[in-house]
């Protein structure tokens, strides 16, 4: 890991634009901005146009999951291919392949004749795409942004993310009432394409490539590389645990909108927008300031706000004050992943990098399974003692962690 003073707490306030003024990472980013609004976009239409179809969340759900499945499969090769071939070719190529599947997913939809598992198999497909974009995506960014300007860089990141995430489904809303929603198809196809040539233009760090060795023998280095490397083990359990159990708050907000406070649809959607805008808050904070330099310590204090503000919420019967505790869950959850990823970054070497950043891309896919296991916990339990536990499987884990784990104190 880096240690080194300097490169880790330098404030850099004189200095904002930071890792924008890289020329390369300016690229990167619009991509990776092209990328998110395209996601949010592609899935609102695609759940329109499925519910339509079928009248069934069953099938909605199917195809949301077919995109993350091939991510969780595929996350470890994705890492070695990142490592052993260009980056920046794996990242064209993964955005020109789900250019074509999504224009594909407008063709069938202008026919009329689709069927619901049409959509799945080409949400499965583009999930391909996304599973070897993400590695090479982090690993790049890694390679060409200095240590002390990472956490700023990831915070950039994590803003045009959440602005697509909080802008795409609006755009996609007004775009299906205006032409229908093949058009949503279309403009995502054409903006991978617009994403795939600011690729291009990334001049990719000059590295040496494993080429003499098979990919089975890359896979076990990383995954030795990535067991024997502290804080590593800690940190993969620990990112993994809290996607699967600590985010139960998602799947139950619509059941809160619905059934506890009674405020509708209209609330639910002021209930997403506190939460997005505390997320959008988050990612401003780590974009001006930084992250202090024991990033392990960030997550811990990040993440007690996070399960605080969620026990908060589950007892909450008066709606301003669920959308405040929402607000507050937010500029914790983007602090917390800033955090974790920098870490990753810090700890990889560079030819393990890819195989690295993809154990990260694998421990953050587990947050759609998160929603599965909130919902099964709430189904089995009730609404508070589901968001009771997914808090208890936060911070006491964390701190259990921290004390247990000397190299992850100093992270």
């Amino acid at each position: 890991m880096v240690g080194k003073k300097d490169e880790l707490t330098t404030p850099d306030r004189h200095r904002l634009p930071g890792a924008l003024a890289s020329g390369p990472f300016r690229s990167l980013l619009l991509a990776q901005g092209v990328f998110d609004i395209g996601i949010a976009m592609r899935m609102a239409a695609q759940s329109w146009v499925i519910l339509a179809l079928t009248g069934s969340p069953l099938w909605v759900g199917l195809a949301a999951g077919a995109r993350a499945m091939p991510v969780i499969l595929f996350a470890a090769l994705s890492g070695v291919l990142a490592d052993r071939f260009s980056r920046r070719l794996i990242l064209f190529l993964s955005m020109t392949w789900m250019a074509g599947l999504v224009a594909a997913t407008a063709l069938i939809t202008v026919t009329g004749k689709a069927e619901a598992w049409h959509y799945v198999a080409l949400a499965f497909g583009v999930g391909i795409g996304a599973s070897f974009h993400g590695p090479s995506f982090y690993a790049i960014v890694t390679s060409i942004i200095p240590a002390r300007q990472r956490a700023r860089a990831n915070g950039m990141v994590s803003f045009v993310g959440t602005s697509g995430e909080m802008t795409g489904p609006l755009i996609a809303g007004l775009v299906i009432a205006a032409s229908g929603a093949s058009t949503v198809f279309w403009i995502v196809s054409i903006g991978y394409i617009s994403g795939a040539l600011l690729i291009l233009r990334v001049k990719e760090p000059a590295r040496t490539s494993p080429i003499g060795h098979a990919p089975t023998t890359e896979l076990h280095e990383g995954l030795s590389y990535a067991a024997h490397t502290q804080p590593l083990p800690w940190l993969v359990v620990l990112v993994m645990l809290q996607n699967l159990f600590a985010v139960a708050i998602f799947p139950l907000m619509p059941v809160y909108a619905d059934q506890v406070l009674d405020v509708g649809a209209r609330g639910f959607g002021l209930m997403g927008g506190a939460l997005g805008a505390g997320l959008l808050g988050s990612s401003v904070i780590v974009t001006v300031f930084g992250t202090h330099r024991r990033r392990a310590l960030v997550m811990f204090f990040a993440g007690m706000l996070w399960d605080i503000s969620m026990i908060s919420f589950a007892f909450s019967r008066s709606f301003p004050l669920s959308l405040f505790l929402l607000f507050t869950m937010g500029l914790g959850g983007v602090v917390w992943v800033n955090a974790a990823l920098s870490i990753f970054q810090n700890v990889s070497s560079e030819e393990m990098r890819g195989r690295v950043m993809s154990l990260y891309v694998l421990s953050m896919e587990m947050f759609p399974l998160g929603w599965l296991v909130g919902g099964l916990l709430a189904a089995w339990l009730g609404n508070e003692e589901a968001l009771v536990i997914s808090a208890i499987c936060g911070t006491p884990v964390m701190a259990l962690a921290l004390l247990l784990s000397p190299s992850l104190r100093r992270a």
